[in-house]
């Protein structure tokens, strides 16, 4: 309906003088018909015949209008009539093209680094997996541990970019199935034993029966985003795991985040205080946590103060999913 009133006052300004042209012409005949009482019945079937074929006239050329605005709105089909139509259309036809161009060279490029970074992010994994190798033959427990610690966080950063390069075409692989919520907790909790072990940092896991719609392998990715930032910043006390209603808690006894900081940390490439502080953000962990959530249906909030930990909560809203 909205369309049709748009193109009704399109049709009415684009005949405009036409449309001029008829009413001076009927005001002049009325005026003739006044000034002149006798003009005979020819003049009368003359005046009512004109109305006529000129109401016809404009009831047709309203209906071809109209019929070459929905071809145009729904196939792009256009063809001009006068001369100023003509090259309107060749400039638009050839904006289109440039513009149709400019967007193909784009995501040419933007495939070339996407295919890129992939290579490099698989070809990296072999020296990490020969470094792994290497360091399981160290004797000295100690350097042993921090070895496999370091080697560890740069498998992790490693995925962190596949991750991210594979948002593009997140929906390609989506499989959305029941899944249970503590054993996809204690996979994540197995990956980072090491962690704990190191630092000392205890690992509280109750309340997690439960079952919900989700993707396992993006629903990991979140929960492994938000542990690794629990450990990065909880040098002392441990992390608490549990289900509080329909939201998954990730509890820490960590240094918190400052009020300034704690609505921008899903912002890309935004590390806040605590990053710059230990230099050990990338910021781009929330922000993919944030993405992926969004893309499952799922949303994040975090609670926090400086020096009084961080707890994360991951809401899994009922919302009308397809399941596997």
């Amino acid at each position: 309906m909205l369309e049709l009133k748009s193109f009704f006052l399109a049709y009415i300004r684009s005949r405009s003088r036409f449309f001029a042209f008829i009413l001076s012409l009927t005001g002049l005949l009325f005026l003739f018909e006044i000034l002149f009482d006798k003009q005979g019945p020819y003049f009368n079937y003359f005046f009512f015949l004109s109305t006529f074929l000129t109401f016809l006239f404009l009831v047709f050329d309203f209906l071809i209008e109209l019929q070459r605005y929905r071809k145009e709105l729904l196939y792009g089909e256009r063809k001009a009539k006068s001369p100023m139509e003509v090259l309107l259309t060749e400039k638009l036809e050839k904006s289109e093209s440039e513009l149709y161009q400019k967007k193909s060279d784009a995501e040419n490029r933007y495939n070339d680094l996407v295919d890129y970074y992939t290579l490099w992010v698989h070809q990296i994994k072999t020296p990490i997996a020969a470094s792994k190798l290497l360091v399981s033959e160290v004797a000295d427990r100690q350097l042993k541990q921090q070895l496999e610690q370091e080697i560890f966080k740069i498998d992790s950063y490693t995925n962190l970019v596949l991750q991210y390069l594979r948002l593009e075409s997140f929906h390609d692989d989506l499989v959305l199935k029941k899944e249970n919520i503590e054993d996809l907790v204690k996979e994540v909790i197995r990956k980072y034993a090491i962690f704990f072990i190191q630092k000392g940092l205890s690992v509280d896991l109750h309340d997690l029966d439960r079952r919900i719609v989700t993707d396992k392998k993006w629903l990991l990715v979140v929960i492994e985003q938000i542990l690794s930032n629990s450990l990065k910043y909880t040098n002392e006390g441990g992390v608490e795991i549990y289900m509080e209603g329909s939201d998954l808690c990730i509890k820490d006894t960590g240094i918190g985040i400052k009020n300034s900081d704690r609505l921008r940390v899903f912002e890309r490439g935004f590390s806040g205080y605590n990053g710059r502080m230990t230099q050990q953000s990338s910021g781009l962990g929330l922000y993919l946590t944030q993405k992926i959530s969004q893309e499952l249906g799922h949303q994040i909030q975090i609670e926090s103060e400086l020096g009084q930990g961080t707890t994360v909560r991951i809401k899994f809203s009922e919302v009308n999913l397809l399941i596997e």
